[in-house]
């Protein structure tokens, strides 16, 4: 059982799949396990579990001079789910346009668990009624197969929000008609590497991947699609449109 169970989660019988610790990074190099997150409910599903909710856990010791009963709490983060947390989540994870209903978690949780994506992690029992609790395979997913509608729709979305929180970090003199090819050629760089992810990704030879390893993937996923002209010529008219003002580095 883990170390530290939130308060909510007291009193949880577990499966036997709750006692694999939660692996940190897995890569996604098979083309029919990738196909199962081609659904935008079932990215969303793992969007809010990646996510979690607050939750709070309490420990109690006794002060052995005086005997006194000593009660911490401290707020945490639950990345342990109910079916009805996830539809709840669902709207605060990924907007009032993106809720998504019991119905549909339900019906995409067991194909979710069949492609080893999710777990049910334990079931509470309170009287006469039972609640169970999913949890991720890994804090993080990295699909390396050639992008897919549903993909294509959320990077779409993701490099959207990006770039606009980037123009307005940085002082970047960006046009709004520029901005917008901005998110073309942005969206076009990824569509041009998935190419070879998978080929990068198979190259990993460590079982647990970290963050460290994802970014030594990424770099090595850059560094091999800079021998593609349609990648540097794509990343060249990203940099005229960034610095636009700059005259060219010479060497």
């Amino acid at each position: 059982m883990p170390n530290e169970i939130p308060d909510s989660l007291r009193g949880i019988e577990l499966t036997k799949e709750a006692s694999k610790p939660q692996d940190e990074i897995v890569f996604i190099v098979d083309k029919e396990r990738s196909e199962i997150l081609n659904d935008p409910v079932r990215l969303q599903i793992l969007q809010v579990l990646r996510e979690g909710i607050n939750d709070t856990h309490t420990t109690e010791t006794v002060d052995e001079k005086t005997g006194d009963r000593i009660i911490r709490q401290r707020e945490v983060k639950r990345d342990i789910l109910s079916v009805l947390e996830i539809v709840k989540q669902s709207e605060t994870c990924c907007g009032v346009d993106n809720v998504i209903s019991k119905n549909q978690v339900y019906h995409h949780l067991p194909k979710l668990i069949e492609g080893g994506f999710i777990i049910k992690y334990g079931t509470i029992t309170t009287g006469k009624r039972t609640t169970d609790y999913y949890r991720r395979t890994a804090k993080g997913f990295v699909v390396t197969t050639p992008m897919t509608s549903a993909f294509d729709k959320r990077i779409e979305k993701k490099l959207k929000r990006y770039i606009d929180e980037m123009l307005s970090n940085f002082n970047l003199n960006v046009a709004d008609e520029d901005r917008k090819r901005l998110y073309r050629l942005n969206t076009e760089r990824i569509r041009i590497q998935s190419k070879w992810r998978t080929k990068i990704a198979k190259m990993v030879r460590v079982d647990v991947a970290d963050k460290e390893v994802l970014q030594m993937y990424e770099m090595l996923l850059d560094y091999y699609s800079m021998g593609s002209k349609e990648y540097l010529d794509t990343l060249l008219e990203i940099r005229k449109i960034l610095f636009s003002h700059e005259q060219d580095v010479q060497a």
